[in-house]
């Protein structure tokens, strides 16, 4: 159960950096998510930017309700052995896992032929599932600091740890790309990175996602 500690308590330096990582895999998704959605929806997967705007936008719609709710229900309205922020970030980490590889991956269902409204109604789901499961590990993740540490020094060191975490994120998910992409054009002298994206080049978002 989670107990709020006394006044003067303090973590250790291990326990901070374990606190920080806690948001370490929601941080790489995020960087994917706002780096390369539309990229891979329109450039590799071929979407009109219409459409690849729609699903962006479906996502940002879900974060945007799921957020508050789960704020709400997290404040007082969950009771678990676990803890009710641990749930919650659990509940969260297992929802992002299990949803956001489908979203970097072609339409399991579809073909050549298979319209686009209709991958749209595929992704969606997909999306709004990671999106609350997303917003549910933020909140719970975040709500943990004033439990874990009493003094506003310690939570803003707190803080200062989780949002290197965020750093770290995005230049792994950059750097990763950077790699990705530099052996795809040593692989391809002949065409420039922005006009050989294509259905082949899914599996580089695939590594990623």
């Amino acid at each position: 159960m989670e107990q709020f500690v006394p006044a003067g308590s303090s973590l250790s330096a291990c326990r901070r950096v374990c606190f920080a990582a806690g948001h370490f895999l929601n941080d790489l998704c995020s960087s994917m998510w706002f780096t390369y959605l539309l990229v891979y929806l329109h450039s590799v997967l071929g979407f009109r930017s219409t459409y690849a705007g729609v699903l962006l936008l479906i996502g940002q719609i879900a974060d945007g309700v799921s957020t508050p709710l789960v704020g709400y229900h997290q404040s007082d309205k969950t009771s678990c052995f676990y803890g009710k922020r641990k749930t919650w970030h659990l509940f969260g980490t297992i929802c992002v896992l299990v949803s956001f590889p489908f979203i970097f991956n072609p339409c399991l269902a579809c073909n050549d032929s298979t319209p686009q409204w209709a991958q749209i109604l595929y992704f969606s789901p997909f999306i709004i599932i990671f999106q609350i499961g997303w917003a549910a590990t933020q909140i719970s993740h975040l709500s943990l600091i004033p439990v874990l540490v009493s003094s506003e020094s310690d939570r803003v060191e707190l803080t200062a740890y989780r949002y290197a975490f965020t750093v770290v994120a995005n230049i792994t998910v950059y750097s990763v790309a950077w790699l990705l992409f530099h052996f795809q054009a040593q692989n391809n002298m002949d065409t420039s990175i922005s006009d050989s994206l294509g259905k082949v080049d899914i599996p580089l978002f695939r590594v990623r996602g």
